[in-house]
């Protein structure tokens, strides 16, 4: 089965009404069908948060939204040390985020496609070949 990772830019995506949310959701729902295994760092769930709480969610919906995301069986990965030392280094070599680094680490490892609707982490990151805009699914 393939393996995607979606950066909480995608992620968000299943609860915002915006360009690349039908995409989205044609991903969540692939998962969900066992077509493919959709990946995320842990650190996705507070990302998804805030980027919820930044469009003015309210409390209710950010905790909905959470338990939704919960029961779509995402696969949440912990970051073990070797990976948490990779991030380090993807964040320097590329000058993103250690967030966003995650995400890299993660399909890295895993082997997998990064999806991801983050224009400037396209921009910075597209000297890697599994790094992919959400368009190109």
């Amino acid at each position: 089965m393939a393996q995607i990772v979606l950066d909480a830019s995608v992620i968000a995506k299943l609860f915002l009404k915006e360009e690349g949310s039908d995409t989205a959701i044609r991903l969540k729902d692939g998962h969900v069908e066992g077509k493919i295994e959709i990946l995320a760092p842990s650190l996705m769930k507070y990302e998804l948060i805030s980027a919820l709480k930044s469009k003015h969610f309210s409390k209710n919906e950010i905790k909905l939204a959470s338990e939704v995301v919960r029961d779509y069986g995402f696969s949440v990965i912990e970051l073990d040390d070797q990976l948490f030392d990779r991030v380090a280094e993807l964040s320097i070599d590329y000058n993103i985020s250690a967030y966003d680094a995650s995400y890299l680490a993660l399909a890295e490892e895993a082997a997998a496609l990064l999806c991801t609707a983050d224009e400037k982490l396209l921009s910075k990151a597209k000297k890697l070949p599994f790094v992919k805009p959400l368009s190109a699914f």
